[in-house]
């Protein structure tokens, strides 16, 4: 047996650790490049960095799209540049969106590259530090290799431990005001990390351990997602099953449910964790052809008689159903084989996935999925 996990970034974990911030970044130089979502001014999060920062030189951006753009990422470096602001650190607060957009932003302004020139796989020849605060729960971005930059409207990502956030302080208390839908959604972009990285071709003791740790924190909460609010203990418990997802997919990779939902929350605006929750019963029964002791593992793990059953419940739980068969109304066999398509020439996700699916079966997981069959 042979694996390699690369761990080397420092996670500070626990409710009220945001106070920390300052101590923490105390080594990290002066001039404090912040990033946050568009909301962080009106909630009063905006206001509450800028006192924690009191002590550092900050300037902030937040015309960040949920998508986060290309475009955007050139009009934050372009910023610095015209301000002659040298950050020696990015600070990112905020959702997957902002972590991503953050992660992008160092390697670019570091490298002298336009982000598209370090898309791909170990493109990036140097990046500024990074330092990232979730306020949702579900992308793991704050200990992840990867960003994600929609591009000509196409998901195109960065792979890069250079780009590994160097500290992630996760404030459980940061994710309290969340919305309920985002909630829903993030939970299950959570969820979709755990068990791609648990099928992974890629998987390893340590990554299973990681995706059981979270898993045992995910299945208590799911038969009441899109049923009840979320409580403050739940979502505790969600904040570290994404924190296990994150550190999962770091070392295995996601595979092909990421890869097929890339094309419908670009083109149908669909948030990221629903698009995977559509794909992941049918994506994951294809892999139980390959990989059945997983599968029923996972089964095992959460309680139920059959995964992908247990998933499509889970889906028309949160009522998700009209919505994809909206989303199927737009589709014809073109656009699922331009789909399918970008789907098999993805090939950082198909190098980790289990199963590697022709186009031809993308497209039928494309029907089961969207209802098409």
């Amino acid at each position: 047996m042979f694996f390699q996990c690369d761990l080397n970034h420092q996670i500070v974990f626990g409710n009220g650790t945001l106070e920390q911030l300052p101590q923490l970044m105390s080594n990290m130089g002066k001039n404090v490049f912040l990033t946050t979502g568009r909301s962080a001014k009106q909630r009063g999060l905006l206001g509450r960095l800028m006192e924690l920062l009191k002590d550092f030189q900050v300037l902030h951006f937040d015309q960040i799209s949920p998508n986060p753009k290309a475009e955007e990422v050139h009009e934050a470096v372009n910023l610095l540049r015209q301000k002659a602001f040298e950050p020696d650190v990015v600070l990112a607060v905020g959702g997957g969106s902002v972590l991503d957009f953050a992660k992008a932003v160092a390697a670019s302004y570091a490298s002298g590259k336009s982000v598209e020139e370090v898309f791909g796989v170990n493109n990036v020849p140097s990046a500024l530090p990074v330092v990232a605060v979730p306020t949702t729960h579900g992308t793991g971005s704050e200990v992840t290799k990867y960003s994600i930059i929609t591009h000509e409207n196409q998901k195109k990502s960065i792979s890069d431990s250079k780009i590994v956030p160097k500290l992630a302080l996760v404030d459980p208390v940061l994710t309290y005001s969340m919305p309920d839908e985002v909630a829903i959604d993030t939970t299950l972009d959570a969820f979709s990390h755990l068990s791609e990285a648990y099928f992974s071709a890629l998987c390893n003791p340590v990554v299973e351990a990681f995706a059981e740790k979270g898993f045992a924190y995910l299945k208590p909460h799911m038969k009441n997602l899109g049923r009840i609010p979320m409580t403050e203990k739940v979502h505790d418990e969600l904040t570290l099953a994404s924190l296990f997802g994150g550190l999962a997919i770091n070392s295995a990779g996601s595979g092909v449910v990421h890869a097929m939902g890339y094309p419908l929350t670009s083109e149908f605006e669909l948030p990221h964790g629903r698009a995977n929750a559509v794909l992941m019963p049918w994506v994951f029964k294809f892999n139980a052809e390959v990989k059945p002791e997983k599968y029923e593992r996972m089964g095992e793990m959460l309680g139920v008689t059959d995964l992908a059953d247990y998933l499509c419940s889970i889906n028309e739980q949160c009522g998700f159903t009209e919505q994809i068969k909206a989303v199927a109304s737009q589709v014809d066999d073109n656009k699922l084989h331009q789909w399918a398509e970008q789907v098999v020439n993805n090939h950082r996700l198909m190098n980790s996935a289990c199963r590697k699916p022709s186009l031809e079966q993308v497209i039928q997981l494309y029907k089961q999925a969207l209802f098409l069959i």
